[in-house]
């Protein structure tokens, strides 16, 4: 098990995030309560959220997430876990689909339950703004890296694991090339370093795109709504019976 050897990064705060972006999760929970409490009869397209929000696609939303002091923190510690615990491609997926990454949850749980507070009281709250639902239970979160030795682009694919995926640079300007590509929709270039590109995984077939040069490190959310799962597993026994 890797141990983090900058202990910042392992703290469960509101600290890596942009500071305008967490003092609008402030202001916008309250009409998120409100909304959620009255089954969406309120309207929440004007919270104060949503003016970080960029529409890239249908869908598709772009937004600063992480400080720049989070993500060089980020890519030291990750230059460590190269060394010592190494990116593995996902046995789970075809060849064509396998990404090296490292699973959070398996190799750095220090790291992986503070993006849980991440998803807890920042995302989600933004996934209400966005989408009006919850989708706050982790299938995965990891690091991903494109480059030319091992991975230099992806093949089109649903994250299938996931409602909405999160996907977050770490390292835009260290490489040359790389960015999102969305069926039927079009390119999206590199965004910068801490800004979140979100979507919903099941609707949303995407492809990252060639590096050129360097190494393309991400940081990858897949996300879900176990509640949303019980109630069709639950009513699907119910027809069964």
């Amino acid at each position: 098990m890797y141990q983090l050897k900058n202990y910042m990064l392992s703290m469960q705060s509101h600290w890596p995030i942009n500071q305008p972006l967490y003092e609008s999760v402030q202001d916008s929970l309250p009409a998120i309560a409100r909304f959620k409490a009255q089954r969406a009869s309120e309207d929440l397209r004007k919270t104060p959220l949503m003016g970080h929000c960029k529409k890239v696609f249908p869908d598709v939303f772009r937004f600063p997430l992480f400080r720049r002091e989070f993500c060089k923190m980020l890519l030291s510690e990750i230059q460590n876990m190269e060394v010592e615990i190494g990116f593995e491609a996902n046995e789970n997926e075809d060849e064509l689909r396998q990404i090296p990454e490292i699973v959070l949850a398996e190799h750095v749980p220090e790291l992986h339950r503070a993006m849980w507070f991440v998803v807890q009281n920042i995302l989600n709250p933004m996934f209400w703004c966005l989408f009006g639902r919850d989708c706050n239970d982790i299938a995965s979160i990891q690091i991903a890296n494109y480059n030319l030795t091992d991975k230099k682009q992806g093949a089109w694919h649903h994250d299938e694991s996931a409602d909405i995926s999160v996907v977050v640079p770490i390292n835009s300007g260290d490489y040359e090339g790389g960015g999102t590509e969305f069926l039927r929709y079009g390119k999206v270039a590199p965004i910068p370093t801490g800004h979140a590109l979100v979507f919903p995984s099941f609707s949303h077939m995407h492809r990252g795109l060639p590096v050129q040069s360097g190494d393309r490190y991400l940081l990858v959310f897949w996300l879900y709504s176990r509640s949303r799962l019980n109630d069709m597993l639950e009513a699907d026994f119910r027809s069964r019976k």
